[in-house]
């Protein structure tokens, strides 16, 4: 991999700390400075998503008993308890049940393709080859997935669905609690305590943090709870996952993403950490990419409901252009390129594009996932296709053209599935093996609206988890995983790629970390 293609953020540790890290004071934390040690843990996990809430239970099933999982939030799970919570995995016994044939070399090719060969090669591999293990383990541990569908980029329906992230996130933690590991909310980590020898030895945290649900608001003038030093002899596990919701820190990175760009993600994602392991001289890789999500609604704030919808609807309908009345790009590209072509043709905020499906495809969609969509109006329905382009104010003739021949199109895809429509390049899937064409009414519409969902960039690791400084040399007693560390995604994360990755380096944090640990007590 051409390494000269990534950006380390070593300069910023040296350059203007007063745009950057405004309040911070510089240097990392040593035990000597440590007035008393309040608690001590074997191991302690920052961040309660599905990284951390993996890491928790790798550890304890490699031995350690006292562990504890701390959130600065007062509720558990971050992004990852309202994500979508689709877990991308080629070769599961539902792909099988539903006649999909597919191959982990399939998914790493989709994954190098979308993050542009920027990806570390490596981490990718492990990843993807740990998805069916990785999606056994979640079955085990009381995670119940109820479908598989095509998410934008994949080449086959391989994106596993329990419902919402919590379905995944409340069985792993219900996991945790039952084999003696211990969760605590409302307690933030400000500083990783280090040895004469660089070791990580500990942290400094305030308990009964409470966070400040603003999201202009500064994390680092907020300077509630009350301060406490917590000792760890194994390790320390970094899951606090991405910065999106941090409109300061993210336009560093990305200026396009200024205060008036929503986001998907909770409040609480902040670089607040980050900022502090940039002045602890930590690596990073990738920081200029951060992810829109072109499934989410405008006419919703943050991440929404009508997701769900419309994420199928890319698979069983078509999107246009309402000035035109014309597709304008392949539905089931990747969230990069799509987000891209959204806002290309959006007139900022004022000529959203429409997307149409008709009741054979709505009803791929589960009935209570459409019914709150509906609720919230950003998923529409209409009982004439004229209703429907009156609506949304489509330029008719033009659209009905279009409409008959993608019609056309479904249907010669019906006789040749290996046909692409000619316009741009889309292949089509069939849904428990019929092809779906929009033609039957009532028909449903939403207009997509693309927010900052994800941060493909963050810290430099081993396929162990174990976190590089700047120097190239591992800092011994630190781990990361999940959306804080760097290099699975490169330029563009596919979806459902990001489950897959939390979940696999998690449990990777929590295995190698247990293996320093025993070690170390010559187990």
């Amino acid at each position: 991999m051409d390494t000269n293609k990534r950006h380390t953020l070593k300069m910023l540790g040296g350059m203007a700390a007063v745009s950057l890290l405004p309040t911070l004071s510089f240097g990392k934390v040593h035990a000597n400075d440590v007035p008393r040690w309040d608690e001590s843990f074997d191991a302690i996990v920052v961040g309660s998503g599905f990284a951390g809430s993996a890491a928790m239970i790798s550890l304890m099933d490699y031995g350690l008993k006292n562990c504890v999982m701390i959130d600065k939030m007062p509720y558990l799970g971050g992004n990852s308890a309202y994500s979508g919570g689709s877990i991308a995995v080629a070769g599961t016994w539902i792909q099988q049940r539903d006649g999909i044939k597919d191959d982990p070399e399939l998914q790493i090719k989709d994954t190098l393709k979308s993050g542009r060969d920027l990806n570390d090669l490596e981490l990718v591999r492990v990843m993807v080859y740990s998805g069916p293990e990785t999606f056994t383990w979640l079955e085990k541990n009381g995670v119940k997935f109820k479908w598989v569908s095509r998410s934008g980029g994949h080449t086959n329906p391989r994106s596993h669905s329990a419902g919402a992230g919590s379905y995944i996130t409340r069985p792993l933690q219900e996991t945790i609690q039952k084999i003696g590991g211990q969760i605590r909310t409302r307690i933030i980590m400000d500083d990783i305590i280090y040895n004469d020898n660089g070791e990580v030895v500990g942290i400094k945290v305030r308990e009964k943090y409470e966070f400040k649900f603003d999201r202009l608001a500064a994390e680092e003038d907020n300077k509630s709870g009350q301060v406490r030093y917590y000792r760890c002899y194994g390790g320390l596990i970094l899951a606090t996952g991405g910065w999106s919701a941090d409109t300061k820190f993210r336009i560093k990175f990305d200026p396009v993403l200024k205060e008036d760009v929503l986001t998907t993600n909770h409040m609480g994602a902040t670089g607040y950490t980050v900022r502090k392991l940039i002045n602890d001289d930590i690596k990073f890789v990738d920081m200029e990419h951060l992810q829109r999500f072109h499934v989410t609604s405008q006419d919703e704030p943050f991440f929404g409901f009508a997701y769900r919808w419309i994420t199928r609807a890319y698979a069983y309908g078509l999107m246009v252009n309402p000035k035109t009345g014309l597709r304008f790009v392949n539905e089931i590209t990747d969230r990069r390129r799509a987000s891209d072509a959204i806002w290309g043709m959006n007139e900022k905020g004022t000529n959203p594009p429409t997307l149409i499906m008709d009741i054979e495809g709505t009803k791929t969609v589960d009935i209570k996932d459409l019914q709150r969509g509906m609720a919230v109006g950003a998923v529409k329905q209409f009982e004439t296709m004229d209703e429907l382009i009156a609506y949304y104010g489509i330029n008719k003739e033009p659209f009905l053209q279009e409409l008959k021949e993608y019609n056309e199109w479904v249907d010669a895809v019906s006789k040749n599935p290996d046909l692409k429509d000619p316009k741009f390049g889309r292949n089509y899937s069939a849904y428990k093996g019929k092809f779906i064409k929009v033609e039957k009414p009532p028909f449903f519409a939403a207009r997509p609206g693309p927010k900052v969902h994800h941060c493909m960039g963050g810290i430099k690791t081993t396929k162990d988890c174990e976190v590089y400084n700047n120097d190239m040399k591992l800092v011994a007693g630190l781990y990361a995983c999940g959306e804080v560390t760097g290099g699975r995604h490169g330029f563009n994360r596919l979806g459902s790629n990001a489950v897959l990755d939390c979940l696999v380096y998690g449990k990777r944090a929590g295995a190698a970390l247990a293996k320093r640990y025993n070690d170390k007590r010559g187990a």
